[in-house]
């Protein structure tokens, strides 16, 4: 069920549910929690504080049932803890008194879920430099050495966010690898964003090439959101990228300046994500960030997926999918909000199904 708007008189506490409030919805979040929670949050400075709330009421609820050896209600209880501490924190960094311990319960809560999902997640930690950046790697049961999607995140994503979207793509014989790159989840803690970033993605090829589960021959990226940027990125400059799927994404990030410049909210979470407090620094970053130059390079099959309601605007996947000079398609989702989280029942599967025919599943 999709949450229909909610109004609020906090502005801050409106955008955010009227921008993400599908997400939630679809990455996880109970209906109920979302609506008894968002009930309790009269100022945006409630959020953290109450989501947290619902979230240690599940992990208390996951505790007692393994002290009584309920596995499963352990397991369900702890991924519902999990997504609520996910989302308690993922858009609240102006606090990280509040921010840093929910974002750590969110990491040991999932570690609790993973060995236990179907098929399990295999938390791996891939090298890149000096930083170690973790991922969840899952292989379809009964495959032998199937293709790997990497699932690149967003602004605000994380890798134990994206149960449900590999659960799709698992059904149809892909293996999944979700990590936290620079400036997101636990490895934010160690670098912020970068403007090549397809470094990091290619860390990660480095990293399946050696594992004997997966076929990394046969590797797509799907990125959501600024994912839908940086997956074209990487998939531009990394020629074993044989699919690439975005959702949501944009050409550059430049036209985030402007708003960030009069949009307090979103400067903050540009601030941590680039993790600089300097303006000027921030606008130079998010200046460079951008596919001109390199797009023309994306020679692989390429999926564009965009609402019409999106807040990132049609031209950026127009121009995105113009660009590339590889098998295309561009597909417009009349009435799709920002990565068409609205009508995941759309998205999604054309997502899964475009991969496993490109990567042969």
């Amino acid at each position: 069920m999709i949450p229909q708007q909610v109004e609020h008189s906090d502005p801050t506490v409106a955008h955010v549910l009227k921008t993400w409030a599908p997400r939630m919805i679809v990455q996880g979040i109970d209906y109920n929690d979302y609506v008894n929670t968002c009930a309790r949050i009269n100022a945006w400075d409630d959020w953290c504080r109450e989501w947290c709330a619902t979230a240690a009421m599940h992990e208390e609820q996951a505790q007692q049932a393994e002290a009584r050896g309920k596995a499963i209600s352990a397991v369900e209880a702890y991924f519902l803890a999990a997504i609520s501490y996910h989302f308690a924190c993922n858009n609240f960094v102006h606090d990280y008194d509040q921010y840093v311990p929910a974002h750590k319960k969110k990491v040991t809560c999932y570690a609790k879920v993973a060995p236990h999902l179907t098929p399990p997640a295999e938390r791996h930690e891939v090298p890149f430099g000096s930083v170690r950046m973790p991922g969840y790697l899952r292989v379809p049961p009964g495959r032998e050495r199937p293709p790997v999607v990497v699932i690149i995140s967003g602004v605000d994503s994380t890798k134990e966010e994206h149960r449900t979207m590999e659960d799709g793509l698992l059904r149809r014989g892909l293996a999944t690898f979700s990590f936290d790159g620079p400036g997101q989840g636990e490895t934010w803690s160690q670098i912020g964003m970068i403007v090549d970033y397809e470094c990091a993605t290619s860390a990660v090829i480095d990293y399946l090439e050696k594992q004997p589960a997966v076929d990394a021959s046969r590797l797509g990226v799907f990125g959501p959101s600024m994912g839908g940027y940086l997956a074209p990125r990487s998939a531009a400059q990394d020629e074993r990228i044989k699919a690439c799927a975005a959702s949501g994404g944009s050409f550059n990030r430049r036209h985030q300046r402007a708003s960030a410049e009069r949009d307090s909210f979103q400067l903050v979470r540009l601030k941590h994500l680039w993790k600089t407090d300097n303006i000027n620094r921030l606008s130079e970053l998010m200046g460079q960030a951008t596919l001109e130059g390199i797009a023309h390079k994306i020679r692989c099959p390429l999926l564009v997926i965009h609402g019409t309601k999106d807040f990132v605007p049609l031209e950026q996947a127009e121009k995105l999918y113009a660009a590339a000079t590889g098998p295309k398609e561009l597909v417009v989702l009349e009435g799709g909000n920002h990565v068409c989280n609205n009508m995941p029942y759309r998205y999604r599967p054309l997502v899964g199904d475009f991969l496993a025919k490109h990567l042969d599943a």
